[in-house]
């Protein structure tokens, strides 16, 4: 049961900031002699479970008769040995111990980022669906919608992608060498590099990363298991130099190698505490925004402000981004209401999501007289994986019939013809739209009520009752709860899924709340089906946080496991394999066939229903937002994450002064795209 003073109680932190919270009483705690102590520990763990692992695999190696099994342990065995040659995780070695033949890049050849003409200053004004649980980019609560806005876009780590053409190019890192075995990736940091608080960035920090990555004290499954097996050691050669090793070798070894740094000095009171310590406590960031003491007004809005003498603000690939001297993100909950706010001029743009928005309400006189204009972005991007997460540790759901007949009971093409005014397209797996893998040879289940009846009666619900639900021999009329992100075109477009459902004798029951509401049910595995968009970053997908079964379910093997991304609970050996194999390709061929066959599995199993996706993003703005021409960063999820618009203070005067006055400017409907550029479609060819 709700208190009955949770709105007013709601209403009265919204007039308090973060800050004045903060200030709640935590005792002085130095976590510094914990994780010092922390290296030597580590590695004496490492090396008894290296050793545990050796005797194991030789006794099964005694034991077993199978040729092939013989050659599979006898394969693990080796690679075991080879790392208790070497089995230090921390290593503290000094510039002569670096290996004399490497080969350094710098990544400086690639074009520039952003444009020229670029204006630094002015606010951007900008919305969120909702308010951040918490400001902590680890622990409980921290995958937030927000962190991309505060983290994921302006952390640096040792080097990045380019946006345009894909390559690496510097970050923290001012060079870096890969070993032979393209296992090894030494960096070594760029001297200027700073924290927002002027603390230098020094190779210690990434030390301080993984200590707190592989801490039991935040709650981090995934960065637990990634941390401790996707890396074997983190050498520390000086200050400025470092490398950090994978325990396979990975094709793009700079990427997978490329890590943030946590600065020890603010997290020096890193402890059992840490998740209510640093809840709301604003980090010293790398990059050019940062949080601010009282910039985090409870339910109402989080400032990022401009970092003053940013230690990169002239470096090339950032000297012509991170424009606006504040960011600020106010919480509007609603779309339509958030559309209002940018027809007044609060908001500075409005990224389109619904094509109801796209093509009826910003047919307004401001956008034909140039005051306001719209673009469209094409993008090379992977899909969002964006559709229905099936929990099959619930029933009926723990039926694979059950979800066969439901994957069939979804009419999404009929959202997309009709909803979604045919602009996007059918997912059809669940890996789709990256580059270098090319799409699985896979085809979504069609809608069929025919199909989906008759899986529904394979599972025992044949007969339908009297209001056209089908029922099983018990009388169990078949229900599923599907929850989902609470706006109008969702709420819209699957209302029609329930309607079209019902054809194949489904009542779908929905569940639409706020957005981190939702992620957060999901993630304590509250749910029948969720429909969820992961975000997905290039190069390559990964399956092992979505449907590995070590994250489906705690030690008794019934009980979901809470706080992870396997929403769906699954668990299969087959799956597993193909998970942890995917970790350790070395080429593309070897991702291509691990992440192929695993799609299938997710298909045949029938786990996650594919939704839709686009290729593009659409944006309404003021005439003073300006972005590069031809925008040369198409590998973007949206026009915001690589930081290239800026504000024209000069030409909101001029907008301004234009409405009062009558002035008109041409009306402008843009389209970027990553093969012609930006080419206009008033009058222009395309």
């Amino acid at each position: 049961m709700k208190p009955v003073f949770s709105i007013p109680l709601l209403a009265c932190l919204a007039l308090i900031d973060a800050a004045s919270l903060h200030a709640a009483d935590f005792p002085p705690y130095d976590g510094t002699a914990e994780r010092d102590a922390f290296w030597e520990f580590h590695n004496k763990r490492v090396l008894e479970q290296l050793q545990t692992q050796e005797k194991q695999l030789a006794d099964e190696l005694a034991k077993t008769t199978d040729a092939g099994a013989k050659g599979a342990l006898q394969s693990e065995l080796d690679h075991v040995r080879t790392r208790l040659t070497k089995p230090q995780f921390f290593t503290f070695a000094t510039p002569a111990d670096l290996p004399g033949d490497l080969v350094w890049e710098n990544g400086l050849s690639e074009p520039e980022i952003g444009d020229p003409q670029a204006k630094k200053g002015g606010t951007f004004n900008s919305y969120i669906p909702s308010f951040p649980p918490t400001i902590r980019t680890l622990g409980e609560n921290s995958n937030n919608a927000f962190r991309g806005y505060h983290y994921d876009d302006i952390e640096l780590s040792f080097v990045g992608l380019h946006p345009e053409t894909g390559a690496v190019i510097p970050g923290l890192a001012k060079e870096w060498a890969i070993s032979p075995d393209s296992r090894t990736v030494y960096f070594r940091i760029d001297p200027d590099a700073r924290y927002s608080d002027g603390v230098p960035v020094e190779a210690d920090d990434w030390f301080n990363t993984f200590y707190m990555q592989l801490s039991e004290y935040p709650q981090n499954p995934f960065g637990n298991e990634w941390y401790a097996t996707q890396y074997t050691n983190i050498t520390r050669y000086d200050s400025h130099t470092l490398s950090v090793t994978l325990a396979e070798a990975k094709a793009l070894a700079p990427y997978w190698t490329s890590l943030v740094p946590m600065p020890r000095h603010f997290y020096k009171e890193f402890g059992p505490d840490f998740e209510s310590r640093y809840q709301w406590r604003p980090r010293p960031t790398t990059g050019a925004y940062a949080i601010l003491e009282g910039d985090v007004k409870f339910g109402r809005s989080v400032t990022l402000t401009r970092v003053k003498d940013w230690w990169a603000r002239d470096k090339p690939f950032n000297r012509y981004r991170y424009n606006p001297d504040r960011l600020v993100y106010r919480v509007v909950r609603l779309p339509e209401k958030a559309l209002e706010l940018f027809f007044q001029g609060s908001l500075d743009t409005f990224l389109v999501g619904d094509p109801t928005h796209w093509y009826e309400r910003l047919e307004i006189p401001a956008l034909h007289n140039g005051y306001l204009h719209k673009a469209k972005f094409y993008n090379v991007w992977p899909s969002s994986s964006a559709g229905l997460y099936l929990n099959t540790a619930v029933a009926p759901l723990n039926n694979r019939d059950v979800r066969i007949g439901l994957s069939h009971a979804m009419n999404y093409q009929k959202v997309i013809d009709f909803d979604l005014r045919g602009d996007y397209r059918r997912l059809n797996a669940f890996s789709e739209g990256y580059p270098l893998l090319g799409n699985p040879p896979i085809t979504a289940r069609e809608f069929s009520p025919e199909k989906a009846r008759a899986a529904f009666a394979t599972a025992g619900f044949s007969k339908a009752g009297p209001d056209g639900v089908l029922v099983n021999d018990k009388g169990e009329r078949l229900v599923i709860t599907i929850t989902h992100r609470k706006s109008p075109v969702i709420d819209k477009y699957m209302a029609r899924l329930r309607e079209e459902a019902l054809k194949c004798g489904l009542e779908l029951r929905l569940e639409s709340m706020d957005g981190s509401a939702a992620f957060q049910k999901a993630s304590q595995k509250q749910h029948q089906v969720v429909q969820v968009a992961f975000g997905t970053t290039p190069p390559f997908p990964d399956h092992y946080q979505h449907f590995h079964s070590k994250d489906a379910y705690l030690e008794d093997g019934k009980t979901p496991r809470p706080n992870t991304n396997n929403l769906t609970s699954f668990a299969d050996p087959r799956m597993d394999a193909l998970c942890e194999a995917q970790r350790k390709a070395t080429t593309v061929e070897e991702y291509k066939r691990t992440v192929f066959e695993a799609d299938q599995i997710v298909h045949d199993e029938a786990i996650w229903i594919p939704s839709f996706d686009q290729n593009f993003y659409w944006v309404a703005y003021w005439r003073w937002v300006k972005w590069p021409p031809g925008f040369n960063v198409a590998i973007s999820q949206d026009p915001y994450q690589n930081h290239v618009l800026w504000i024209d203070e000069a030409a909101r005067a001029e907008t301004l002064e234009a409405m009062r006055s009558g002035k008109t400017f041409p009306e402008i409907d843009e389209v970027y795209d990553q093969n012609l550029k930006s080419l206009s479609q008033n009058g222009g060819a395309r």
